[in-house]
Formats: structure tokens, C-alpha cells, sequence
């Protein structure tokens, strides 16, 4: 059972969709910049966008589609609105479907996000203000979070400084058997779940700088620090010790701290940007990991775009990760089964064709034509347990 959150919580793999929608919608925005906003406070006219996305991500062991809608809005004073609903499907191999050997097991998750925000000029600068909410519910899981963010501009917008606050709440719980709330042991006898009442909370705090260093060269540095306290584990992990099976244990507490620059520089003969990001992350289970990536933009056609992208990521294992544990491990002691906490590398390689829909203008579907669609597909290849992956996304987005 994957377990989601923007603290990263047993490193789920729908923030790998999600992770991967940001990564989409900026490159939307650098390729072909969404219609400058017209909210006129004299008219009173509202600007904004709608967006239906489908994400489809396959691994070995599961598979996950979720399709998602938003919008954003903004008022004629300024203001802006968002909000987004995603309802997700996983079928894993997972021993929560209340037999000992792994089957395919299907959860439904539904995902709720409503923002606000709005910039304050401050003459020689200004102060962008947004804050967010968002809640995850799932049969045996409930997410709460929210937060702050801050950017102000400097220089005529050539410099901007960003801060960042997130809370998050979670609750667990177990469910065995399609919701029977009971499990058959080893001796063919019930366990029940019912007592099993776990929770957790994190903090993350964000702080970077973003620089215009020329009228075709970008750069940005971003630091996160991520508190993590509580139930940290999997509620259904199982780990062999000594070939016997016991919950998985992790430490109640982890500090999570990552590092992350891009340079972005645009090639105006050939319509062609490139960005560089190295992300170097660290963590007080001793992982440490390092994400070097490359992307390519290349304008085709008058509304066509390609984006090329390769990363690479290479980790080092958790201290108390080991792949067989002894008998004389304590009963207290920290085990985990989590092939995510292994030692591994994995290489990511995919690209994104862009289409604008310019080509409907003054046709029977003008009205479309500032729309833009987007196919993504990428393949992981993956050195841990999980095996190789798939990625792939579509996207429709309809401005008004």
C-alpha cells in the first residue's frame, strides 16, 4: 500500500505523478506562455483557465491512473483562485488484501486543493502573497495540509526571493480483507486492524532565489528542509527475521534536506532552450542522494514543441536497511523492508510533443484556440526491487 503526502512520506509513488505534472505544466508555461491575464478592474472581466489531465504510471508491482481537473482564476483586482480535484485508482501487490502471499489489491483515493493569492506592489518591488489547502482521503488513510508562500521581486522583476512554509497531518489506519477489518495469521486465526490507530506530521520550509542573469540566461537555487514525527512505517510492510515475518519498524523522527539549481539558457536562432538542474539531497536515516537532469526545448512548428528529458538519480541506503536480518535482531530494533531505503540508481529518459491550438483560429472552433494539448511518456529503469517503470500523461488545457 502506497502511502502519499508532500512530506514524502515512504516516498509514494503518486508524488512521482505529481512531481512529474509540475515538471509538465512548467515547461507549458516556458514553451507557450499562457495568455497574459486581462482581468480588467473596470469591466469587472474575470480571466483564467481550465485543465483535465489523465496520469497513467506503471511499475512490476503497481499501477497507478489518475485523473485530474483544475482551474485558476483571477479576479479584475488582482486576486487569484485555484483549486484541483484528483481522484487516483492503485492496484499493488499488497498484503493488505488479507492473504500472506502479495495479490493485486485496488484503492480509490480522492485528493481536494483550493489556493489563494494575490501581489501587493510595493513600488520598487513586488510582494506576491498565496496560500494553500488541501485534503487526501483514502479508505484507510486521511491527509490534511497547508501553507504559505512568498515571493517578492526586486530589480524590475530580475530578481525574486521566495519563501515557503507546509504543514501536513496524517492518519492511519489498516484494512484487511476488502474492508472486513479482519487478517488470517500464520495459525489460520483473525487479526483485527481495529486497533491499529497511527499518526503523523511534518513541516517543510522553502527558501530560494530566482536571477535573471541576461535576456536568454536563468537561474535558481532552492533549499527545503522537511521535519518529519511520527508513524513513519508502512501499516502493511511485513519484514523477514530470521524467516520470520514482523511489522516494519522505522525511527519516529527524520530531517530531510535537499539543495536544488537550474540553469536555463535559451538559443534564439535555433528556438531552442536548454535547462541543467542537480538536486543533492540528505537525510538524518543517512540517505543521501544526488538527481543530475537535462532537458531540452525545441520549438517544431509555429505550435508544436518537443521537450527531451534524461535524469539520473543515485541513493545510498538507510543505516538500518539490510536485505536479511539475523535472528539476534531485538525486537525493538529498526528493520524495514522497503526496497526505497536500498541502495539503488535508476535512469529516467521520455519526452513531451506540445500542441498549440492556434491553427483553429477564425474556424468553426475559435473559440479553442488559445488551447494547448500535451503528450508525455517517459521510462524509468529502476535497479531496486521495484524493477523498471512507465510514465505517461495527457493534458488539455482550455483558457477563457
Amino acid at each position: 500500500m502506497a502511502r502519499r503526502g508532500p512530506s514524502g512520506y515512504d516516498a509514494p509513488v503518486n508524488s512521482r505523478l505529481r512531481l512529474v505534472a509540475l515538471a509538465l505544466s512548467t515547461a507549458a508555461a516556458l514553451l507557450v506562455p499562457a495568455r497574459p491575464a486581462s482581468a480588467d478592474e473596470a469591466s469587472g472581466t474575470w480571466t483564467g483557465d481550465v485543465e483535465l489531465r489523465g496520469n497513467y504510471y506503471w511499475e512490476r508491482s503497481t499501477r497507478v491512473i489518475a485523473p485530474a481537473v483544475s482551474t485558476r482564476l483571477q479576479a479584475p483586482n488582482g486576486l487569484r483562485v485555484n483549486a484541483e480535484y484528483l481522484v487516483d485508482a492503485i492496484t499493488s501487490a499488497s498484503q493488505a488484501a488479507g492473504v500472506l502471499e502479495d495479490v493485486r489489491f485496488t484503492e480509490i483515493r480522492h485528493e481536494g486543493t483550493v489556493g489563494l493569492g494575490g501581489e501587493i506592489d510595493l513600488g520598487d518591488a513586488q510582494l506576491d502573497l498565496s496560500g494553500s489547502f488541501r485534503v487526501s482521503r483514502e479508505p484507510d488513510y486521511l491527509s490534511i495540509g497547508g501553507g504559505l508562500n512568498a515571493g517578492l521581486a526586486l530589480n524590475d522583476r530580475a530578481t525574486t526571493l521566495r519563501l515557503g512554509a507546509y504543514v501536513i497531518h496524517d492518519e492511519i489506519r489498516q484494512r484487511f480483507q476488502a474492508g472486513t477489518g479482519t487478517r488470517p495469521d500464520f495459525m489460520g486465526e483473525g487479526t483485527s486492524a481495529d486497533a491499529f490507530e497511527e499518526s503523523f506530521n511534518a513541516l517543510s520550509l522553502t527558501a530560494g532565489i530566482e536571477q535573471v542573469l541576461s535576456p536568454v540566461v536563468y537561474f535558481n537555487v532552492t533549499y527545503q528542509y522537511n521535519y518529519l514525527n511520527g508513524f513513519l512505517a508502512n501499516a502493511y510492510r511485513r519484514v523477514a527475521v530470521a524467516d520470520v515475518l514482523r511489522p516494519e519498524n522505522h525511527p519516529g523522527v527524520r530531517h530531510r534536506q535537499s539543495l536544488t539549481g537550474r540553469l536555463a539558457g535559451h538559443i534564439r536562432r535555433t528556438r531552442t532552450s536548454v535547462h541543467v538542474i542537480y538536486r543533492a539531497y540528505w537525510d538524518s536515516w543517512d540517505i543521501a542522494a544526488i538527481t543530475p537532469e537535462l532537458r531540452v526545448y525545441q520549438q517544431l512548428a509555429r505550435y508544436t514543441h518537443l521537450r527531451l528529458r534524461w535524469r539520473h538519480y543515485r541513493q545510498r541506503r538507510a543505516f538500518f536497511y539490510e536485505p536479511a536480518y539475523a535472528d539476534d535482531t531485538p525486537e525493538d530494533a529498526y528493520v524495514t523492508a522497503d526496497p526505497k531505503m536500498s541502495t539503488f540508481h535508476s535512469h529516467l529518459a521520455g519526452f513531451q510533443l506540445l500542441l498549440g491550438m492556434g491553427f483553429l483560429e477564425d474556424t468553426a472552433l475559435d473559440a479553442f484556440r488559445e488551447a494547448t494539448l500535451d503528450l508525455n511518456f517517459e521510462y524509468i529503469w529502476n535497479t531496486n526491487r521495484f524493477g523498471n517503470g512507465v510514465i505517461a500523461q495527457v493534458g488539455l488545457r482550455i483558457p477563457f
